[in-house]
């Protein structure tokens, strides 16, 4: 079967949402409270050789920045070596942003998508294989507004959510209020 691997502790949904939907299998990274949960290379990699132990095809790494349970925020560090990891094994990472407005403290945000441009991959085959998941109900405080966006350089991510748009369209009135808030 087909796997992705996600640092613990995770948001529970994705037991619904990844595995009993699509039949992937999630595989823990385990992250410590001792480096107040950051991700580490022996982590990622004993993580995917659990799944090869299991027999599992890792697909890629699914993370949220900041991250939903703890609020904390992947680091720059984190996100490099996410980066190197996909790119050594050949896998997706998936970087589900839901919550990147809605930072506090002096810490800046800082998404995937700048570690591909600190480290000129933005055009490369690489960023075929990172996707950004965003959505406006949490930034916004819109509990019920389901406004989302996958940001994607795949040709069959962007045609697959393409076709999956047309179930899921936002009204015209959503759009119009959307677009006077922006």
């Amino acid at each position: 079967g087909d796997a992705f691997l996600l640092p613990t502790p995770y948001y529970p949904g994705f037991d619904r949402d990844l595995k009993w939907r699509t039949g992937a299998e999630i595989v823990p990274i385990h992250c410590s409270s001792s480096n107040g949960f950051q991700i580490t290379e022996s982590a990622l990699q004993q993580a995917f050789q659990q799944a090869q132990k299991l027999d599992l095809k890792v697909k890629g790494v699914l993370v949220t920045n900041p991250s939903n349970p703890l609020g904390t925020m992947l680091t720059r560090r984190e996100l490099n070596l996410l980066v190197d990891f996909i790119t050594s094994k050949n896998i997706h990472l998936i970087s589900d942003e839901i919550y990147s407005g809605t930072v506090f403290g002096f810490e800046q945000f800082v998404s995937v998508m700048d570690v591909l441009k600190d480290k000129q991959l933005e055009n490369s085959e690489v960023s075929k294989r990172v996707h950004v998941v965003y959505s406006l109900s949490k930034d916004l405080g819109l509990p019920g507004f389901r406004v989302g966006a996958i940001y994607s350089n795949d040709e069959m991510v962007v045609s697959a959510a393409t076709k999956m748009s047309s179930f899921g369209l936002v009204s015209s009135q959503t759009q119009y209020l959307l677009s006077a808030l922006l």
